[in-house]
């Protein structure tokens, strides 16, 4: 459903200012007059139909809107947007009244703090008000306001609430054109690791942050009075004396989440609002659980978590469990063991831990050879190499109690890794 903005006539209190050669106002408007007066440049057709090097938007992505920024305005209370910037397209300039120019009678000390007259009264007579940045957001309020396609609470509360918004009058084309390229190249996007750190609504973010907290099996400080987790990276180091990665605990605690059929009730972009303490008290109770009984049952890990300085060489390539210090075997081995688990009903996590940790966990192993580890003793990072690993350690652990067409196709996808004849490769033989 395509709404498109309208010229009309608008008043708004803003405070006029300007950067460099570009003037602009800043003021607040309802979501209810803004997505009537507004659009987005990939709706405006001289800009969408005109040629790539004179393209000022990118395409709105309708699924990001539909499905992850329009929930969370629909379905949250504690809703927030950043100023959206809009592009006045006009003839003529907006006309700009100062407070001190409408109310002349003014106390001194007002008249002092209204410096270069500028809070006032902007006047738009004409012209297309359009999205030069925040076209995504602008869609979703629209999408909740107006298209009414997404449910939630909040659904008829959003019309309401009012937004910043920084007016630009176009000045020329190449001005503009430099406007929304700034904005977008210096605007840095929030790591994974600070969205991990702060989100309050991601259900995964929150347990894995318990688990790296005073009390977590994964808390505490190395020898350096660095944190046991890395959050600013999403690899470590070789001489790293950090154990793991935040990015990597949040894929074991959403492993975990599917196992036990909790993934929705913490996916964010399932339920887009804060699960419920209880909710998140039972993940914890799986997450903590799990991480505890994996350290536990690998003695070597537990051992490398509590002696930080001894991290560099229990990780080298020729140390005996040097793959069990990488965060992507983290990552591995809970899939695996989820996998294990569902194979074979009669096993219990601790005997899948302690079975999972009699496999070669050298990084020079060639049970792990184009499957996880390459020529050069790095990680294999793509998804499909940490499926086929996670594949393979749950043949190891309970190859019997897997499919013959499931054991076939694993064999034939190492051979293919390896670049050998499929039809002669053989796998290892599982554990006893």
């Amino acid at each position: 459903m395509e709404h498109k903005g309208v010229e009309m006539p608008t008043l708004h209190t803003a405070i006029r200012a300007k950067m460099g050669s570009t003037p602009y106002y800043v003021t607040t408007m309802k979501v209810s007059d803004l997505v009537q007066v507004a659009r987005p440049a990939s709706e405006q057709e001289e800009w969408a139909t005109s040629g790539l090097t004179e393209r000022l938007q990118r395409d709105l992505n309708d699924s990001r809107v539909r499905t992850e920024i329009a929930p969370y305005l629909a379905n949250s209370p504690d809703r927030f947007f950043g100023a959206i910037i809009l592009l006045l397209d006009a003839e003529e300039e907006p006309e700009f009244e100062s407070f001190s120019e409408v109310a002349k009678n003014l106390p001194k000390a007002y008249r002092s703090a209204m410096a270069k007259d500028s809070f006032g009264f902007l006047t738009i007579d004409s012209g297309e008000r359009i999205i030069l940045d925040g076209q995504h957001r602008f869609a979703a309020l629209r999408e909740v306001h107006l298209a009414r396609t997404v449910e939630g609470d909040y659904v008829k509360d959003v019309g309401d609430d009012e937004v910043t918004v920084i007016i630009v009058p176009r000045i020329s084309t190449q001005h503009t054109r430099k406007i929304f390229n700034k904005v977008n190249r210096y605007a840095k996007n929030t790591s994974r690791g600070d969205n991990i750190l702060t989100s309050e609504d991601d259900g995964f973010a929150i347990l894995t942050r318990r688990l790296a907290d005073d009390g977590g099996p994964l808390a505490g400080k190395n020898h350096k009075n660095e944190s046991l987790v890395n959050y600013k990276n999403n690899t470590i180091a070789e001489r790293s004396t950090q154990l793991t990665t935040l990015s990597a605990i949040y894929e074991t605690v959403r492993i975990i989440a599917e196992h036990y059929d909790m993934a929705d009730e913490l996916n964010e972009k399932k339920t887009h609002v804060r699960p419920s303490e209880e909710t998140l008290d039972q993940g914890y109770e799986h997450v903590e659980g799990w991480w505890t009984t994996v350290l536990d049952g690998m003695p070597k890990l537990k051992y490398g978590r509590d002696n930080t300085k001894l991290l560099p060489e229990l990780r080298a390539k020729d140390a005996d469990y040097g793959l069990l210090f990488k965060p992507a075997t983290h990552i591995v081995l809970f899939q695996a063991l989820s996998q294990i688990l569902n194979a074979d009903p009669d096993l219990n996590l601790k005997t899948a831990v302690e079975r999972t940790y009699e496999l070669d966990w050298k990084l020079t192993a060639p049970l792990w050879r184009d499957v996880l580890i390459n020529s050069a003793h790095n990680i294999l990072t793509k998804k499909e190499n940490y499926n086929l690993a996670a594949d393979l350690i749950t043949y190891m652990v309970v190859g019997s109690k897997l499919p013959t067409n499931q054991i076939d196709q694993l064999r034939e996808r190492i051979a293919r890794a390896r670049g050998e004849d499929e039809s002669t490769f053989e796998l290892p033989e599982p554990l006893a």
